[in-house]
């Protein structure tokens, strides 16, 4: 393994985790002036059970997916981006789990699971941390979809793994049923357009805390899975953007990218040249205020119909930016919004505010 690949893998294996049982939610900080302040969810999941998949006519359900997703995906799923999956519950040591939903396009791949608990189990039992350490989802292609962090081993390379961040989020149903929320995000390359998915785990860890100290439980299985994506997920087409205008001359407005999904609008910036970013004061010592040391302070997408969409705010990796030292400008500059297809027009408008209370405008327009 060369030094580049075995540096960025170290930096996927590191994790701190902090969860709760009802909260769910194993954590990873991830290295950024902008997510300084967001903490990366990372956690391990999967299951799958399959006879058949239908779409469903879904009633609205605030944080379908787990609450790390966002309002984007709470969109599509109010418009029927979802699909229903029909599964029988597969069982392994006495735990039955069956696949409940499943959503997908460029941006999100979630799903939520049914697992039961026979009567030899406490729910209590499972504690703060739930891991299915070795999931991995590969299509029809051999194409990892998704996977845990925790299969990464000497001489892999990144390429080899999913390379995102994902969070896991246990909710207690009742004193033998959980309801298991996986959301992923943030990969730096776009969901593929798969048909079919086969998902295979053999491990459940579970961790509980007890007098300050963390218990972890291992139950083995052999759980294997198949399951055929709807059409609309893997036909799923992404609209792309591009600048029309730009209030600030230190962007190079052809490097711009932005596009639009189902769940979510993204743009990205490599770099960001510009004096209205107070750059001494990120160099002072922590201020009482760590918001006041952010060079840039919120942004917002608005549509030409005059509607407005906050940024997804996901703590696995939807946004954030690097400020080089010693250089006067910000560079990978990645943000995500609550903006879906359902609302999008054909001209749009990124703000920008920074820390000295500036504002930088971007206006783009669909490309033809």
């Amino acid at each position: 393994m060369n030094k580049e690949n075995k540096e960025m893998l170290e930096r996927v294996k590191h994790k701190i985790s902090i969860s709760n049982f009802e909260e769910g939610e194993n954590i990873v900080m991830k290295k950024s002036k902008k997510n300084v302040l967001k903490p990366v969810a990372v956690a391990s999941i999967a299951i799958i059970s399959i006879s058949g998949v239908a779409f469903a006519a879904t009633t609205f359900i605030r944080n379908y997916f787990g609450k790390n997703t966002s309002e984007g995906v709470d969109t599509a799923v109010n418009n029927g981006y979802v699909a229903d999956v029909k599964t029988d519950y597969q069982n392994a040591d006495g735990i039955d789990i069956k696949v409940d939903s499943i959503l997908m396009d460029d941006f999100n791949f979630d799903m939520n699971f049914d697992v039961k608990l026979s009567d030899k189990y406490n729910i209590d039992d499972f504690g703060n941390i739930t891991n299915f350490e070795d999931l991995r989802i590969v299509d029809e292609t051999g194409k990892i979809v998704f996977d845990t962090h925790n299969l990464i081993e000497e001489g892999d390379t990144v390429e080899d793994h999913y390379q995102g961040a994902y969070s896991f989020l246990p909710t207690k149903v009742s004193d033998n049923e959980i309801k298991v929320s996986l959301s992923a995000t943030g990969s730096p390359v776009l969901f593929p357009k798969s048909k079919h998915l086969i998902i295979d785990f053999t491990k459940i860890k579970t961790s509980k805390y007890i007098d300050g100290k963390t218990i972890d439980t291992v139950y083995e299985g052999n759980w294997h899975f198949e399951i055929d994506v709807p059409e609309e997920f893997y036909n799923r087409e992404t609209t792309i953007y591009k600048v029309k205008s730009c209030n600030e001359d230190g962007i190079d407005v052809n490097k711009v990218e932005a596009s639009l999904s189902n769940t979510a609008f993204k743009i990205s910036i490599p770099e960001i040249k510009t004096n209205k970013v107070n750059y001494e004061l990120l160099k002072t010592d922590m201020p009482q205020n760590i918001y006041d040391k952010i060079a840039l302070q919120k942004e917002y997408v608005e549509t030409s119909d005059g509607k407005r969409f906050e940024t997804a705010q996901r703590s696995d990796g939807d946004g954030g930016y690097s400020v080089p030292d010693g250089e006067d400008k910000i560079v990978d500059y990645h943000q995500t919004f609550n903006l879906t297809k359902y609302d999008a027009t054909d001209n749009l408008t990124v703000h920008i505010f920074t820390n000295k209370g500036e504002e930088i405008i971007i206006e783009l327009e669909k490309s033809k």
